[in-house]
């Protein structure tokens, strides 16, 4: 329940959600990282500060989260430019691609991309999480090495990067497995989201035991002697799941697919999920990456959403205060060429990572009008990195339906670094103007496409300019950059901790964010 009190928001959480922000104060210790606090009753309730904290980093424009008022601005959704053929090919080529699930990661003391993906030879041949190796992140080093065998499916890698507390620890992957080979998922009692680590991300220690988080096939429609399941099922962590550090909150997070109980809950049930219903995704927490939340809901039906849809898989990315969350559409009504069902990703934004402004837009479509292209079928984001001014955008993608199992591959796209959404003005010119922010960080940034001129004025949060921030003591900025310098009059280390507001006037520009950086 949200309920307005003056300029004060306040989340009342009860229900499923109450108790997932109850389980994280209680285990987690956030009361101070969310604002959370206890009332009468013991109930949670989350305020939202008038001030907004912004700690360095890459702060974007693409909800309202830090816009306080935009005047003569239109929103544009960017999407990126596909490389048109994969880099890695499916199973029977010399890649032996099987899943849509890849991580990316730049190597900066080696200069090398790595990349973790599941390979298999073909449908009778074990699966493998394996690895390969590349200088500019397209074509990739042969053979691909296999790493181990997988009884299941995931390669999400996260690495906490050389200064690691835990060299040995350094690496860090979640996947989905079943306890024993060959076995039925709702005939093994063992099956679930398990972890494993690395010093070097080639040699793996799986951890034990496992799973991390628990099987609960005995609470679905297919587990149950009797067939009815029970709603611990909404809790299950099924098999497709992708996690991320968030340091904004010190903490690991993972988005995992879910299923709706009954089966008919959200009243469409997939043809393909094998009576359990409609695939949805969940979210679940851990500090250490080991002991792991509840799932909660973040992904379900809207009313204004198509009838068929599903959340088939979420790639989140951290950018600021927002987490950026790639949510990988299904839609099984659509019949794919030789399978079944369709796919692509839309763009998701949250500032507390659960509640989520999910466009409806697809970001990253499947290629529709051309059938000889690899993502004729599917086009499923699996990991997104800055290289330099650019996001490189990994996909999986298949020509044919949601079932077909030999034409999956990775594939490539490009954008602009952070060009998700832009503010744009034109001839006329436009204002945006933040809410109240309080800022960490001696220097300041703009990324912005410029053809006219784009000026910023830092304002008390009464809208009264700064002394040495005001009109004509900020340099104004044209031309285009992800890094345009801010050049004041006034000293911008000074600014930390003090409550402020930025003022961006541009005329024929793309306003994409701004960075704060530490003071040096």
């Amino acid at each position: 329940m949200l309920r307005s009190m003056g300029w004060k928001r306040v989340w009342v959480l009860r229900g499923p959600g109450g108790e997932f922000m109850k389980n994280l104060v209680r285990i987690f210790g956030l009361v101070a990282v969310c604002g959370i606090r206890l009332v009468s009753g013991g109930s949670p309730v989350v305020a939202t500060e008038q001030v907004i904290n912004l700690e360095p980093g890459r702060h974007l424009f693409i909800d309202d989260t830090i816009v306080g008022q935009s005047d003569g601005l239109k929103s544009t959704l960017h999407r990126p430019v596909k490389l048109g053929h994969p880099i890695l090919k499916g199973m029977g080529s010399d890649d032996d691609n099987f899943q849509p699930y890849a991580t990316v990661l730049y190597d900066e003391e080696r200069r090398r991309f790595r990349l973790w993906y599941c390979s298999r030879k073909s449908k009778d041949a074990g699966i493998f999480l394996s690895y390969a190796e590349s200088v500019d992140g397209i074509e990739w080093e042969k053979p691909y090495q296999e790493l181990f065998e997988l009884h299941g499916f995931g390669s999400c890698v996260v690495d906490e990067g050389p200064a690691a507390a835990n060299p040995a620890r350094r690496y860090k992957m979640i996947y989905w497995e079943l306890g024993r080979p060959h076995r039925r998922y709702y005939d093994d009692a063992a099956a679930g989201v398990g972890v494993a680590f690395s010093p070097d991300g080639l040699n793996w220690t799986r951890h034990q035991p496992h799973p991390v988080l628990p099987d609960l096939w005995s609470h679905s429609v297919k587990g149950d002697p009797d067939g009815g399941g029970s709603i611990r099922w909404r809790e299950y962590a099924a098999d497709i799941v992708h996690a991320t550090w968030d340091p904004l909150r010190n903490i690991y997070v993972a988005y995992v697919k879910s299923w709706t109980w009954p089966p008919d809950e959200f009243g469409y049930v997939s043809p393909t999920s094998d009576g359990l219903g409609r695939r949805l995704a969940s979210m679940t927490v851990s500090p250490d990456f080991v002991h792991w939340s509840k799932p909660v809901r973040c992904f379900v039906p809207r009313p204004d959403d198509f009838s068929s849809i599903e959340f088939y898989a979420c790639r989140a990315k951290p950018r600021g205060n927002q987490m950026i969350n790639f949510a990988c559409i299904l839609n099984e009504e659509i019949a794919g060429s030789g399978g079944s069902g369709i796919g692509y990703t839309v763009l998701a934004v949250s500032s507390d990572l659960v509640h989520w402004n999910r466009m409806k837009e697809p970001w990253l479509p499947h290629s529709s009008e051309n059938p000889e292209a690899a993502d004729h079928a599917v086009a499923w984001v699996a990991d997104v990195i800055t290289v330099g001014d650019e996001e490189f955008i990994y996909y999986g993608g298949y020509s044919g339906g949601h079932k077909n199992f030999d034409d999956r591959t990775i594939n490539l796209a490009r954008l602009r670094k952070d060009g998700f959404l832009s503010r744009d003005a034109g001839r006329e010119g436009g204002r945006l103007l933040t809410k109240v922010l309080r800022m960490k960080g001696g220097e300041l940034t703009i990324n912005a496409d410029v053809s006219g001129v784009l000026r910023l004025r830092v304002l008390e949060p009464s809208g009264k300019p700064l002394a040495g921030f005001g009109q004509g003591e900020i340099e104004p900025i044209r031309g285009d950059a992800t890094d345009h310098a801010v050049k004041a009059r006034g000293d911008l280390a000074g600014l930390a901790g003090k409550p402020v507001r930025l003022e961006f006037t541009l005329r024929e520009a793309e306003l994409y964010g701004f960075e704060l950086l530490e003071a040096r």
